[in-house]
């Protein structure tokens, strides 16, 4: 089983605890569990971070394979989330265009 990694888990790492210098280990630790197939993310967080212009837009670059793309059955899937999310009324409309806009939905 892998873990799929949202672009919160590597920009909250980055800013706060685990920043490049200061805990190397952790991201040599994702590119170990990545290579052991038990950790990975999705073309959309790949998108998020190199739009970042830092350094952590870098090393996304650098680990293209990390950042897998969607199969068919994916995009079926985020469709029908994104669907229910249009139908909720629980959400405003600006809120249910972000959600479908960026990764979060994927």
């Amino acid at each position: 089983m892998a873990y799929l990694l949202d672009a919160n888990v590597f920009i909250t790492a980055k800013n706060n605890h685990y920043g490049f210098e200061f805990c190397p280990a952790f991201w040599d630790w994702l590119d170990a569990a990545n290579a052991a197939g038990t950790v990975r993310s999705i073309e959309r967080v790949y998108d998020e971070l190199i739009d970042r212009g830092d350094d952590l837009s870098d090393w996304a670059r650098a680990r293209r394979a990390f950042f897998e793309p969607l199969a068919a059955a994916d995009v079926r899937a985020v469709a029908e989330v994104n669907r229910w999310a249009n139908d909720s009324p629980d959400y405003d409309p600006a809120a249910k265009a972000e959600f479908a806009d960026v990764a979060d939905s994927f």
